[in-house]
């Protein structure tokens, strides 16, 4: 198989002893350990000493100190199993053209709780990938050994894709690789974070259905000779869903309109109102509650609810400014359960700016941000804390990677 560069991402330094330890039994096939944070004492590990939340600097840093045929990649939260090379190995020997080889997973929550995932293999059908706009829910990011020489037709990993990188450079270079399935294999990944940017997600996923050909590429059977307009309709809606569980509720509320306008259907409409409730933009929810073929029972309900909505953000925001965080904290949970959308998590982001836990409070107000980036409220608040954390260059990627 040649010799293995093994690069271990930092991402939670303390753990780095039991992921190197998890490499014995695969010795043989091992060439180097490149570890891109700090040094410690352990041996046979070759420190980077770098420091940067963006995983995709450090990926490309561990490919330019790689003297090995393959990379295997982990993070210090990750584990194999003393088997795993041996089995990559015996791909490879079979399947020499393969440019990624991929595990199993065994994903362990902040709870301790075990998932375990079973992926498919694509070898052969890399393409239909696409059809499920999601790569991280099929391939994991972790224990994937890559050809260092592949790096030379896919170029490295984008580094304006932070924590997305690796699903970024498959996704948009599926058409040149051969991806193999090690069936026998595990990894177990540690989660110690349970804060996503889903934007570098959704950015993606739009560069996507702009790269890709959607009759015959990334919806292939939905019946598009039989009745395109349908098929059209249909395409939108499933890209505005994606995008919605993105969070990204303003380029999702888009792809709805997209497909009311192809093809008028209560199922699309009620999907673009609920988002307009989800971003906080009652107004436009209401209106789109008119005139459009819902029945009065309907128009009644959803006036209903956002009215009910509307009334418990309104007391929640009082409640902030007369200073009751305690009152706001121990109501927050019950108005979840009803409402999760954007003022919601601006609120939670003010509370925690309140209390000086800033980087939270960033997190909380990126999420609203995300639901709904043209509320100059919210926008105000997060460059307010980033300025804070100097984080406003990341302020300014996320409007970047949101903007339609």
């Amino acid at each position: 198989m040649g010799n293995i560069s093994v690069c271990i991402i930092q991402e939670d330094p303390k753990s780095l002893k039991e992921a190197v330890e998890s490499l014995k039994g695969n010795e043989k096939f091992i060439k180097e350990i490149i570890y891109t944070g700090e040094a410690q004492n352990i041996p046979g590990v070759k420190f980077l000493n770098l420091y940067s939340e963006n995983r995709a600097y450090l990926r490309n840093r561990c490919i330019q100190n790689a003297a090995g045929d393959f990379i295997l990649w982990l993070c210090d939260t990750t584990q194999i199993e003393e088997t795993t090379l041996e089995e990559y190995d015996q791909i490879i020997k079979k399947f020499p053209d393969v440019d990624i080889i991929y595990p199993n997973e065994i994903i362990v929550d902040l709870n301790g709780e075990e998932n375990i995932k079973n992926y498919k293999d694509w070898y052969g059908n890399e393409i239909e990938l696409i059809q499920g706009l999601t790569l991280e829910n099929f391939i994991p990011a972790w224990a994937v050994l890559t050809k260092k020489e592949m790096f030379d037709r896919t170029g490295k990993f984008d580094e304006d894709f932070e924590d997305y990188e690796f699903y970024r450079l498959l996704v948009l270079n599926l058409k040149n690789l051969k991806l193999k399935h090690s069936e026998e294999s595990f990894v177990t990944n540690r989660i110690t974070e349970s804060f996503i940017d889903t934007s570098y997600r959704s950015k993606t996923l739009r560069d996507v259905v702009e790269l890709y050909d959607w009759k015959k590429e990334i919806f292939p059977l939905l019946g598009w000779d039989r009745d395109e307009k349908l098929a059209l309709t249909t395409a939108y809606t499933t890209v505005g869903d994606r995008l919605k569980k993105y969070l990204d509720l303003l380029n999702a509320s888009e792809f709805y309109r997209k497909a009311m306008l192809t093809f008028h259907n209560q199922y699309t409409l009620k999907k673009l109102i609920d988002t307009y409730i989800s971003m906080g933009e009652f107004e436009k929810a209401i209106f789109l509650t008119e005139k459009q073929g819902l029945t009065d029972e309907e128009i009644s309900n959803y006036r209903s609810f956002i009215d009910n909505i509307q009334k418990l953000i309104d007391r929640l925001e009082s409640l902030v400014q007369e200073g009751s965080i305690k009152d706001v904290l121990s109501s927050i949970n019950d108005v979840v359960e009803v409402y999760e959308g954007a003022p919601v998590y601006n609120i939670l982001g003010v509370i925690h700016f309140i209390l000086k836990d800033y980087e939270n409070a960033f997190k909380f107000l990126i999420k609203a941000v995300t639901m709904n980036p043209v509320k100059e409220e919210y926008l105000e608040n997060l460059f307010d804390v980033g300025k804070l954390l100097n984080k406003e260059e990341k302020v300014y990627s996320l409007l970047e990677r949101l903007r339609p």
